[in-house]
Protein backbone atom coordinates (compact mmCIF):
# COMPACT_ATOMS: atom_id res chain seq x y z
CA UNK A 1 0.00 0.00 0.00
CA UNK A 2 2.84 2.48 0.79
CA UNK A 3 5.41 2.71 -1.85
CA UNK A 4 8.39 0.27 -0.33
CA UNK A 5 8.73 -1.55 3.12
CA UNK A 6 10.94 0.97 4.47
CA UNK A 7 11.78 4.59 4.32
CA UNK A 8 15.12 5.04 3.34
CA UNK A 9 15.84 7.95 6.09
CA UNK A 10 18.42 7.50 8.02
CA UNK A 11 19.04 6.86 12.38
CA UNK A 12 21.35 9.32 12.94
CA UNK A 13 20.14 11.03 16.02
CA UNK A 14 20.90 10.47 19.84
CA UNK A 15 19.28 12.15 22.72
CA UNK A 16 21.54 15.55 22.18
CA UNK A 17 21.14 16.12 18.70
CA UNK A 18 17.35 16.41 19.19
CA UNK A 19 17.70 18.53 22.17
CA UNK A 20 19.95 20.79 20.08
CA UNK A 21 17.07 20.61 17.28
CA UNK A 22 14.56 22.04 19.42
CA UNK A 23 16.36 24.42 21.18
CA UNK A 24 17.30 26.22 18.40
CA UNK A 25 13.94 25.84 16.64
CA UNK A 26 13.13 27.68 19.66
CA UNK A 27 15.96 30.18 19.88
CA UNK A 28 15.19 32.14 23.21
CA UNK A 29 17.78 34.93 21.43
CA UNK A 30 16.71 35.42 18.71
CA UNK A 31 13.03 34.71 19.42
CA UNK A 32 12.81 37.27 21.80
CA UNK A 33 13.57 39.84 19.69
CA UNK A 34 10.41 40.61 18.20
CA UNK A 35 8.52 40.42 21.47
CA UNK A 36 10.69 43.01 22.84
CA UNK A 37 9.92 45.45 19.58
CA UNK A 38 6.31 44.95 20.41
CA UNK A 39 6.64 45.50 23.86
CA UNK A 40 7.23 49.47 22.91
CA UNK A 41 3.16 50.11 22.79
CA UNK A 42 2.57 47.81 26.28
CA UNK A 43 5.13 49.60 28.08
CA UNK A 44 3.75 48.26 31.56
CA UNK A 45 3.65 44.62 30.62
CA UNK A 46 6.09 42.20 32.75
CA UNK A 47 9.01 41.10 30.78
CA UNK A 48 9.59 38.50 33.32
CA UNK A 49 6.15 37.17 33.65
CA UNK A 50 5.18 36.95 30.35
CA UNK A 51 7.98 34.50 29.55
CA UNK A 52 7.11 32.47 32.90
CA UNK A 53 3.51 32.58 31.20
CA UNK A 54 4.18 31.34 27.96
CA UNK A 55 6.47 28.50 29.00
CA UNK A 56 3.75 27.60 31.09
CA UNK A 57 0.75 27.76 28.47
CA UNK A 58 3.05 25.93 25.83
CA UNK A 59 3.51 23.10 28.52
CA UNK A 60 0.37 20.99 27.10
CA UNK A 61 1.53 21.68 23.76
CA UNK A 62 4.97 20.37 24.53
CA UNK A 63 3.93 17.38 26.38
CA UNK A 64 1.16 16.49 23.34
CA UNK A 65 4.08 16.14 21.00
CA UNK A 66 6.45 14.29 23.20
CA UNK A 67 3.54 11.63 23.17
CA UNK A 68 2.79 11.71 19.73
CA UNK A 69 6.48 11.80 18.47
CA UNK A 70 7.42 8.79 20.69
CA UNK A 71 4.41 6.62 19.55
CA UNK A 72 3.97 7.92 15.76
CA UNK A 73 8.37 8.17 15.31
CA UNK A 74 8.05 8.40 11.40
CA UNK A 75 9.14 11.61 9.26
CA UNK A 76 6.25 14.02 10.44
CA UNK A 77 4.84 13.23 13.39
CA UNK A 78 2.04 15.02 13.59
CA UNK A 79 1.14 14.61 10.18
CA UNK A 80 1.08 10.91 10.61
CA UNK A 81 -0.80 11.40 13.74
CA UNK A 82 -3.42 13.65 12.39
CA UNK A 83 -4.40 12.17 9.55
CA UNK A 84 -4.78 8.55 11.25
CA UNK A 85 -6.29 10.14 14.48
CA UNK A 86 -8.78 12.77 12.86
CA UNK A 87 -8.67 12.11 9.54
CA UNK A 88 -6.83 12.08 6.01
CA UNK A 89 -8.09 14.88 4.91
CA UNK A 90 -7.28 17.07 8.01
CA UNK A 91 -3.64 15.05 7.79
CA UNK A 92 -3.22 16.96 4.45
CA UNK A 93 -4.60 20.12 5.36
CA UNK A 94 -2.36 20.67 7.98
CA UNK A 95 0.86 19.02 6.07
CA UNK A 96 0.02 21.60 2.97
CA UNK A 97 -0.81 24.33 6.05
CA UNK A 98 2.91 23.75 7.50
CA UNK A 99 4.63 23.73 4.15
CA UNK A 100 3.30 26.70 2.75
CA UNK A 101 4.38 28.29 5.59
CA UNK A 102 8.06 26.98 5.76
CA UNK A 103 8.26 28.30 2.43
CA UNK A 104 6.97 31.45 2.45
CA UNK A 105 9.44 31.83 5.60
CA UNK A 106 12.85 31.30 4.34
CA UNK A 107 13.63 33.98 2.42
CA UNK A 108 12.23 36.20 5.58
CA UNK A 109 13.88 34.10 7.93
CA UNK A 110 17.22 34.80 5.49
CA UNK A 111 16.45 38.80 5.74
CA UNK A 112 15.87 39.00 9.38
CA UNK A 113 19.60 36.84 9.74
CA UNK A 114 21.06 40.11 7.30
CA UNK A 115 18.85 42.97 9.76
CA UNK A 116 19.01 41.62 12.95
CA UNK A 117 22.74 40.02 12.95
CA UNK A 118 24.47 41.07 10.29
CA UNK A 119 23.92 44.63 9.70
CA UNK A 120 24.61 45.55 13.53
CA UNK A 121 26.94 43.06 13.80
CA UNK A 122 29.04 44.77 11.15
CA UNK A 123 28.25 47.87 12.70
CA UNK A 124 29.02 46.77 16.54
CA UNK A 125 32.77 45.51 15.63
CA UNK A 126 33.45 48.72 13.34
CA UNK A 127 32.38 50.83 16.74
CA UNK A 128 34.90 48.64 19.16
CA UNK A 129 37.74 48.62 16.44
CA UNK A 130 36.76 52.17 14.98
CA UNK A 131 36.44 51.48 11.95
CA UNK A 132 34.36 54.11 9.82
CA UNK A 133 34.22 51.56 6.85
CA UNK A 134 32.42 48.69 8.75
CA UNK A 135 30.04 50.85 9.80
CA UNK A 136 28.92 52.72 6.64
CA UNK A 137 29.13 48.67 4.60
CA UNK A 138 26.09 48.06 7.48
CA UNK A 139 24.00 51.63 6.36
CA UNK A 140 24.49 50.62 3.21
CA UNK A 141 23.15 46.80 3.55
CA UNK A 142 20.12 48.27 5.16
CA UNK A 143 19.38 51.25 2.85
CA UNK A 144 20.14 49.11 -0.44
CA UNK A 145 17.03 46.91 -1.44
CA UNK A 146 18.85 45.31 -3.96
CA UNK A 147 22.09 44.89 -1.64
CA UNK A 148 19.71 43.04 1.06
CA UNK A 149 18.04 40.84 -1.70
CA UNK A 150 20.94 39.64 -2.56
CA UNK A 151 22.34 39.18 0.58
CA UNK A 152 19.32 37.50 1.23
CA UNK A 153 19.50 34.41 -1.51
CA UNK A 154 22.74 33.97 -0.62
CA UNK A 155 22.24 33.13 2.92
CA UNK A 156 19.29 30.76 1.49
CA UNK A 157 21.39 29.24 -0.93
CA UNK A 158 23.43 28.62 1.89
CA UNK A 159 20.87 27.08 4.11
CA UNK A 160 20.22 24.52 1.05
CA UNK A 161 23.82 23.81 0.39
CA UNK A 162 24.13 22.64 3.95
CA UNK A 163 20.72 21.03 4.44
CA UNK A 164 21.65 18.55 0.70
CA UNK A 165 23.68 15.22 3.10
CA UNK A 166 22.04 14.50 6.15
CA UNK A 167 25.34 14.06 8.05
CA UNK A 168 26.16 17.53 7.14
CA UNK A 169 23.05 18.97 7.89
CA UNK A 170 23.04 17.30 11.87
CA UNK A 171 26.43 18.56 12.14
CA UNK A 172 26.13 21.42 10.99
CA UNK A 173 22.87 22.22 13.20
CA UNK A 174 25.15 20.58 16.45
CA UNK A 175 27.99 23.28 16.00
CA UNK A 176 25.44 26.23 15.17
CA UNK A 177 23.47 25.51 18.38
CA UNK A 178 26.58 25.22 20.22
CA UNK A 179 27.33 28.75 18.96
CA UNK A 180 23.92 29.91 19.83
CA UNK A 181 24.31 29.11 23.47
CA UNK A 182 27.83 30.82 23.30
CA UNK A 183 26.21 34.04 21.91
CA UNK A 184 23.41 34.07 24.10
CA UNK A 185 25.79 33.56 27.42
CA UNK A 186 27.89 36.39 26.18
CA UNK A 187 25.04 38.72 25.49
CA UNK A 188 23.62 38.08 28.87
CA UNK A 189 27.16 38.29 30.32
CA UNK A 190 27.58 41.79 28.48
CA UNK A 191 23.99 43.05 29.40
CA UNK A 192 24.41 42.50 32.87
CA UNK A 193 27.45 44.87 33.09
CA UNK A 194 25.33 47.88 31.73
CA UNK A 195 24.84 50.71 34.47
CA UNK A 196 22.48 53.22 35.10
CA UNK A 197 19.16 53.74 33.95
CA UNK A 198 16.87 51.08 35.79
CA UNK A 199 13.55 52.42 37.20
CA UNK A 200 10.98 50.49 39.21
CA UNK A 201 8.49 49.34 36.52
CA UNK A 202 4.28 49.59 36.86
CA UNK A 203 3.03 46.31 35.79
CA UNK A 204 -0.30 45.93 33.99
CA UNK A 205 -2.02 42.34 34.09
CA UNK A 206 -3.78 42.88 30.75
CA UNK A 207 -0.95 44.53 28.82
CA UNK A 208 1.75 41.37 30.13
CA UNK A 209 -1.21 38.92 28.95
CA UNK A 210 -0.81 40.52 25.63
CA UNK A 211 2.89 40.30 25.70
CA UNK A 212 2.52 36.63 26.42
CA UNK A 213 0.76 35.91 23.50
CA UNK A 214 3.93 37.63 21.35
CA UNK A 215 6.28 35.17 23.17
CA UNK A 216 4.42 32.45 22.41
CA UNK A 217 3.77 33.68 18.60
CA UNK A 218 7.48 34.17 17.82
CA UNK A 219 8.94 31.69 20.66
CA UNK A 220 7.54 29.13 22.75
CA UNK A 221 4.96 27.72 20.60
CA UNK A 222 7.99 26.64 18.60
CA UNK A 223 8.55 23.56 19.87
CA UNK A 224 8.12 20.78 17.89
CA UNK A 225 11.15 20.12 15.89
CA UNK A 226 11.68 16.96 16.97
CA UNK A 227 8.28 15.57 16.06
CA UNK A 228 9.74 16.23 11.96
CA UNK A 229 12.53 14.00 12.91
CA UNK A 230 11.07 11.40 14.70
CA UNK A 231 11.89 8.80 12.32
CA UNK A 232 15.31 9.44 12.20
CA UNK A 233 15.98 9.05 16.19
CA UNK A 234 18.28 6.03 17.07
CA UNK A 235 16.20 6.05 20.80
CA UNK A 236 12.78 7.62 19.95
CA UNK A 237 11.53 7.46 23.87
CA UNK A 238 14.59 8.84 25.69
CA UNK A 239 15.16 10.91 22.53
CA UNK A 240 12.22 12.77 22.59
CA UNK A 241 11.77 13.04 26.50
CA UNK A 242 15.40 15.19 26.10
CA UNK A 243 14.57 16.71 23.08
CA UNK A 244 11.18 18.37 24.13
CA UNK A 245 11.70 19.03 28.00
CA UNK A 246 15.25 19.56 28.61
CA UNK A 247 15.37 22.28 25.40
CA UNK A 248 11.70 23.45 26.77
CA UNK A 249 13.38 24.30 29.95
CA UNK A 250 16.38 25.66 28.97
CA UNK A 251 15.33 28.35 26.51
CA UNK A 252 13.05 29.05 29.51
CA UNK A 253 15.82 29.64 31.37
CA UNK A 254 18.07 31.74 29.21
CA UNK A 255 15.10 33.84 27.86
CA UNK A 256 14.50 34.62 32.03
CA UNK A 257 18.10 35.82 32.47
CA UNK A 258 17.72 38.13 29.16
CA UNK A 259 14.73 40.10 30.15
CA UNK A 260 16.25 40.10 34.07
CA UNK A 261 19.42 41.13 32.17
CA UNK A 262 17.68 44.20 30.41
CA UNK A 263 15.32 44.87 32.74
CA UNK A 264 17.34 44.78 35.88
CA UNK A 265 20.01 46.91 34.18
CA UNK A 266 19.12 49.43 31.13
CA UNK A 267 15.58 49.06 32.40
CA UNK A 268 12.62 48.31 30.25
CA UNK A 269 11.51 52.09 29.43
CA UNK A 270 14.95 53.20 28.56
CA UNK A 271 15.71 50.00 26.11
CA UNK A 272 11.65 50.87 24.51
CA UNK A 273 12.96 54.59 24.24
CA UNK A 274 16.09 53.99 22.54
CA UNK A 275 14.68 51.20 19.89
CA UNK A 276 12.01 53.64 18.77
CA UNK A 277 13.93 56.98 18.84
CA UNK A 278 17.41 55.64 18.25
CA UNK A 279 20.72 56.67 20.47
CA UNK A 280 24.06 58.64 20.07
CA UNK A 281 25.77 55.24 19.15
CA UNK A 282 26.48 54.51 14.78
CA UNK A 283 24.43 51.44 15.65
CA UNK A 284 20.92 50.41 14.93
CA UNK A 285 19.60 49.48 18.10
CA UNK A 286 17.38 46.75 16.47
CA UNK A 287 19.19 43.84 18.10
CA UNK A 288 20.26 42.56 21.30
CA UNK A 289 23.57 42.73 19.78
CA UNK A 290 23.50 46.20 19.77
CA UNK A 291 22.74 46.62 23.35
CA UNK A 292 25.04 43.57 24.43
CA UNK A 293 27.75 46.03 22.58
CA UNK A 294 27.34 49.07 24.21
CA UNK A 295 26.64 47.57 27.39
CA UNK A 296 30.34 45.80 27.62
CA UNK A 297 32.53 47.20 24.68
CA UNK A 298 35.42 44.61 24.90
CA UNK A 299 36.76 44.00 21.56
CA UNK A 300 37.18 40.58 22.00
CA UNK A 301 33.69 39.94 23.08
CA UNK A 302 31.71 41.92 20.47
CA UNK A 303 33.92 39.87 17.88
CA UNK A 304 32.60 36.76 19.31
CA UNK A 305 29.10 37.60 19.85
CA UNK A 306 28.39 38.64 16.49
CA UNK A 307 30.35 35.75 14.95
CA UNK A 308 28.53 33.22 17.17
CA UNK A 309 25.18 35.06 16.48
CA UNK A 310 25.04 34.33 12.36
CA UNK A 311 23.76 31.09 14.14
CA UNK A 312 20.57 32.78 15.49
CA UNK A 313 18.38 32.74 11.69
CA UNK A 314 19.98 30.32 9.77
CA UNK A 315 19.29 27.99 12.16
CA UNK A 316 15.27 28.68 11.95
CA UNK A 317 15.83 28.66 8.08
CA UNK A 318 18.28 25.37 8.22
CA UNK A 319 15.40 23.49 10.05
CA UNK A 320 12.01 25.42 7.67
CA UNK A 321 14.26 23.60 4.68
CA UNK A 322 14.57 20.30 5.76
CA UNK A 323 11.40 20.05 7.90
CA UNK A 324 9.33 21.32 4.36
CA UNK A 325 10.88 18.78 3.05
CA UNK A 326 9.89 16.23 5.07
CA UNK A 327 6.10 17.35 4.91
CA UNK A 328 6.60 16.29 1.51
CA UNK A 329 8.26 13.11 1.61
CA UNK A 330 5.58 11.71 4.59
CA UNK A 331 2.69 12.78 1.86
CA UNK A 332 4.54 11.25 -0.59
CA UNK A 333 5.00 7.89 1.22
CA UNK A 334 1.16 7.84 1.80
CA UNK A 335 0.40 8.28 -1.85
CA UNK A 336 -0.96 12.00 -1.77
CA UNK A 337 2.30 13.00 -3.72
CA UNK A 338 3.65 11.93 -6.95
CA UNK A 339 6.15 9.44 -5.79
CA UNK A 340 9.54 11.63 -6.78
CA UNK A 341 9.24 13.11 -3.81
CA UNK A 342 10.28 10.13 -1.15
CA UNK A 343 13.15 9.42 -3.23
CA UNK A 344 15.70 9.56 -0.77
CA UNK A 345 19.51 10.14 -1.83
CA UNK A 346 22.01 9.72 0.94
CA UNK A 347 19.02 9.82 3.57
CA UNK A 348 18.12 13.00 2.24
CA UNK A 349 14.38 13.20 -0.03
CA UNK A 350 16.91 15.37 -2.24
CA UNK A 351 13.68 15.77 -4.63
CA UNK A 352 11.49 16.94 -1.96
CA UNK A 353 14.51 19.38 -0.70
CA UNK A 354 14.93 20.75 -4.48
CA UNK A 355 11.43 21.56 -4.72
CA UNK A 356 11.04 23.65 -1.52
CA UNK A 357 14.21 25.23 -2.41
CA UNK A 358 12.52 26.26 -5.76
CA UNK A 359 9.67 27.61 -4.15
CA UNK A 360 11.02 29.71 -1.65
CA UNK A 361 12.89 31.11 -4.50
CA UNK A 362 9.71 32.75 -5.93
CA UNK A 363 8.55 33.90 -2.32
CA UNK A 364 12.27 35.31 -1.96
CA UNK A 365 11.19 37.76 -4.82
CA UNK A 366 7.53 38.76 -3.47
CA UNK A 367 8.24 39.39 0.06
CA UNK A 368 12.16 40.62 -0.31
CA UNK A 369 12.48 42.31 -3.68
CA UNK A 370 8.89 43.75 -3.92
CA UNK A 371 8.57 44.31 -0.31
CA UNK A 372 4.71 41.83 0.33
CA UNK A 373 5.19 41.13 4.29
CA UNK A 374 2.56 38.97 5.61
CA UNK A 375 1.52 40.77 8.76
CA UNK A 376 2.89 39.04 12.19
CA UNK A 377 -0.31 38.37 13.53
CA UNK A 378 -2.04 36.39 11.02
CA UNK A 379 1.00 35.12 9.83
CA UNK A 380 1.33 33.67 13.67
CA UNK A 381 -2.21 32.91 13.82
CA UNK A 382 -2.91 31.39 11.02
CA UNK A 383 0.13 28.60 11.56
CA UNK A 384 -1.36 28.39 15.09
CA UNK A 385 -5.42 27.56 13.59
CA UNK A 386 -3.65 25.21 10.71
CA UNK A 387 -1.06 23.29 12.80
CA UNK A 388 -0.99 23.19 16.73
CA UNK A 389 -4.49 23.20 17.08
CA UNK A 390 -5.27 20.81 14.77
CA UNK A 391 -3.07 18.53 16.01
CA UNK A 392 -4.21 19.45 19.67
CA UNK A 393 -8.05 19.11 18.35
CA UNK A 394 -7.20 14.96 17.22
CA UNK A 395 -5.19 14.48 20.53
CA UNK A 396 -8.42 14.81 22.41
CA UNK A 397 -9.86 11.12 21.39
CA UNK A 398 -6.14 9.91 22.84
CA UNK A 399 -4.64 11.75 25.35
CA UNK A 400 -7.32 13.63 26.45
CA UNK A 401 -6.91 15.51 29.40
CA UNK A 402 -3.79 16.71 27.40
CA UNK A 403 -5.79 17.22 24.15
CA UNK A 404 -8.01 19.31 25.94
CA UNK A 405 -5.44 21.81 27.63
CA UNK A 406 -3.75 22.19 24.74
CA UNK A 407 -6.68 23.16 22.23
CA UNK A 408 -7.55 25.65 24.96
CA UNK A 409 -4.32 27.05 25.21
CA UNK A 410 -3.89 27.66 21.51
CA UNK A 411 -7.66 28.90 21.30
CA UNK A 412 -6.87 31.80 24.18
CA UNK A 413 -3.80 32.66 22.14
CA UNK A 414 -5.59 33.11 19.02
CA UNK A 415 -8.54 34.98 20.46
CA UNK A 416 -6.53 37.08 23.31
CA UNK A 417 -4.01 38.06 20.08
CA UNK A 418 -7.30 39.00 18.20
CA UNK A 419 -8.69 41.30 20.93
CA UNK A 420 -6.37 43.01 22.46
CA UNK A 421 -4.98 44.05 18.96
CA UNK A 422 -8.39 45.33 17.86
CA UNK A 423 -8.69 47.22 21.02
CA UNK A 424 -5.19 48.55 21.40
CA UNK A 425 -4.62 50.22 18.37
CA UNK A 426 -0.75 50.94 18.80
CA UNK A 427 -0.43 47.07 19.51
CA UNK A 428 -2.83 46.45 16.60
CA UNK A 429 -1.04 48.50 14.30
CA UNK A 430 2.52 46.68 14.22
CA UNK A 431 1.27 43.31 14.74
CA UNK A 432 -1.56 43.76 11.92
CA UNK A 433 1.23 46.01 9.67
CA UNK A 434 1.88 43.85 6.36
CA UNK A 435 0.14 43.50 2.99
CA UNK A 436 -3.38 42.96 3.42
CA UNK A 437 -3.78 41.41 0.09
CA UNK A 438 -1.26 39.35 0.59
CA UNK A 439 -2.11 38.71 4.26
CA UNK A 440 -5.82 37.00 2.70
CA UNK A 441 -3.58 35.08 0.28
CA UNK A 442 -1.53 33.33 2.89
CA UNK A 443 -4.91 33.01 4.94
CA UNK A 444 -6.59 30.63 1.66
CA UNK A 445 -4.11 29.19 -0.09
CA UNK A 446 -3.34 26.22 2.41
CA UNK A 447 -7.18 25.06 2.59
CA UNK A 448 -7.88 25.84 -0.88
CA UNK A 449 -4.79 23.91 -1.58
CA UNK A 450 -5.22 21.02 0.41
CA UNK A 451 -8.36 20.61 -0.92
CA UNK A 452 -7.44 20.31 -4.38
CA UNK A 453 -4.48 18.31 -3.54
CA UNK A 454 -6.49 15.48 -1.76
CA UNK A 455 -9.51 15.55 -3.99
CA UNK A 456 -7.14 14.88 -7.37
CA UNK A 457 -4.90 12.03 -5.27
CA UNK A 458 -7.77 10.39 -4.39
CA UNK A 459 -9.56 10.53 -7.74
CA UNK A 460 -5.98 9.28 -9.35
CA UNK A 461 -5.14 6.76 -7.00
CA UNK A 462 -8.65 5.21 -7.28
CA UNK A 463 -8.12 4.50 -10.86
CA UNK A 464 -5.08 2.89 -10.02
CA UNK A 465 -7.23 0.53 -7.81
CA UNK A 466 -5.38 2.27 -4.17
CA UNK A 467 -8.19 3.68 -1.69
CA UNK A 468 -6.58 6.72 -0.01
CA UNK A 469 -8.99 6.32 2.95
CA UNK A 470 -7.33 2.81 3.74
CA UNK A 471 -3.70 4.43 3.96
CA UNK A 472 -4.62 6.15 6.19
CA UNK A 473 -5.86 3.42 8.47
CA UNK A 474 -2.34 2.10 8.58
CA UNK A 475 1.35 3.27 9.82
CA UNK A 476 4.14 3.86 7.31
CA UNK A 477 6.97 1.19 7.58
CA UNK A 478 10.29 2.70 9.64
Amino acid sequence: MFLRKTSGLIKELNSLDVTLLNLSFMGAIAGLNYPLFVASTIPNASWSLSVILGALLTLPLVLNYYLISVEYSRASADYIFVSRNLNGFGGVLMAVSLFMSFVMGFPVLSMLEVIYVVVPGLQSVGYVMNNQELINLGNEIVNTPTFLFILTLLFTLFTFVLSLSVKIYFKAIRYLTFAEIISTILIIFSLFHFHGFYTDPKINLPQTLALTQIMILSYFAFINAPAYFAGEVKKPKKGMRYGYFLSWFLNLLFSILIVISIEMTIGKSMYLQIESKGWNYPIIPNSLISFATISFPNTLVVILIVITSLSWYLLYAMQNFVMSSRLLFSMSFDRILPAFFADVWKGTPIKSLIFSFAISLIFSWIEVYEGYSISFAIDGIWFILWSYLIVSIASIRKYKIIGILSSVSMLFTVIYTLYFGFTNSSFGNIIFTGNEVFDLLTILIPPVTAVIVYLASREYRKREGIRIEEIFKEIPPE
